[in-house]
């Protein structure tokens, strides 16, 4: 397994237009995400956990500091040529999942690989994680027919089609009960286990106490201080 960072987040800043000022939103912010490692972002609602999530993930440039996915800088890339590294290199699970209702599963699946004319082995990929995740049987079915959990399954499949080496999620368990959590954690261990880096923001207690984390970020104030999977959370 290569033993470089999937990610490395390098004193990273953010600041946003807030009327007339700018609103600092992240400061000097820097970790790395190895490959092979479950990480949690925890912070509170507002704490700026989708922003760095989005900046990780090359959907965001940061105001300073540097992202490299596998050692690549994103930064200051084109926005075009930050596209296709984003492409390439990363899966992401949003929060409201952002999948299109009229479409079957599969073709929710697929989209992330029709701008490369739908590569057979992606094709196949697909078919593969259709399996993976118990919905097979959905291949055909519109979107908007399925339960809340089909539906998430459907976007984790969409997220990991393209193989990529890094997997962000965007507070996957907002609305999971302990049990669905649970297997949700399961396949994430899975997931890293492959060699990606898989990086979770939340602000739910319960899967930064989960034994199968590597490692717990908190977000606070804008700034990010770090702590064993196996330290007691405080409250938030």
């Amino acid at each position: 397994m290569d033993a470089r960072p999937v990610a490395s987040v390098q004193r990273v800043e953010k600041r946003v237009l807030d009327g007339t000022s700018r609103r600092l939103v992240l400061s000097d912010v820097s970790f790395d995400l190895a490959p092979g490692t479950l990480t949690i972002l925890r912070g509170a609602s507002g704490s700026g956990k989708t922003t760095l999530l989005a900046i990780v993930g090359a959907m965001l440039s940061p105001t300073s500091g540097e992202v490299l996915l596998d050692g690549e800088p994103t930064s200051r890339l084109r926005d075009e040529h930050r596209a296709e590294v984003r492409r390439r290199k990363v899966g992401y699970l949003f929060q409201d999942l952002q999948l299109i209702e009229q479409l079957s599963a599969w073709e929710n699946i697929v989209l992330p690989c029709v701008p490369d004319g739908n590569p057979a082995e992606d094709l196949a990929r697909a078919d593969e994680l259709l399996t993976r995740f118990s919905i097979d049987k959905l291949r055909d079915t519109r979107v908007r027919l399925l339960s809340g959990g089909e539906r998430q399954r459907v976007a984790l499949a969409r997220a990991l089609v393209r193989n990529p080496r890094l997997l962000l999620l965007d507070e996957p368990t907002a609305h999971l009960d302990d049990e669905h959590a649970d297997l949700l954690i399961k396949d994430l261990v899975r997931i890293a286990g492959e060699g990606r880096a898989v990086l979770v923001a939340t602000h739910d207690p319960r899967l930064a106490e989960k034994s199968e984390v590597s490692a717990v970020l908190r977000l606070a104030e804008g700034r990010l201080s770090a702590q064993a999977s196996s330290e007691e959370p405080k409250p938030e």
